[in-house]
């Protein structure tokens, strides 16, 4: 959180959605899509949060891009969480 210029206080709603979404396996990958890692990433979202330059492998590059993204779609990971509660994704 340090690094990323955002709210202390955003570090346990992120690891919620962290949680929820990959159970903190930076490997994961859902098989009925293309949604992997941290933070379920599909590959058109990848492509819009750096595509080849990120090296999608890295728990820390896919964090940081997952905590812009959240910003982008949501404003904050409050929101993200509470949309996430009602449609079980986000």
């Amino acid at each position: 959180m340090k690094n990323s210029g955002k709210p202390a206080e955003w570090q346990k709603p992120l690891e919620e959605l962290v949680a929820r979404e990959s159970s903190y396996n930076p490997n994961a990958k859902n098989p009925k899509s293309s949604a992997s890692g941290l933070f379920q990433f599909l590959d058109g979202t990848r492509a819009n949060y750096g595509g080849r330059k990120v090296d999608w492998n890295d728990p820390y590059q896919q964090a940081v891009n997952g905590i812009q993204y959240v910003v982008d779609r949501y404003g904050d990971p409050y929101k993200a969480l509470k949309f996430w509660d009602k449609n079980k994704w986000y």
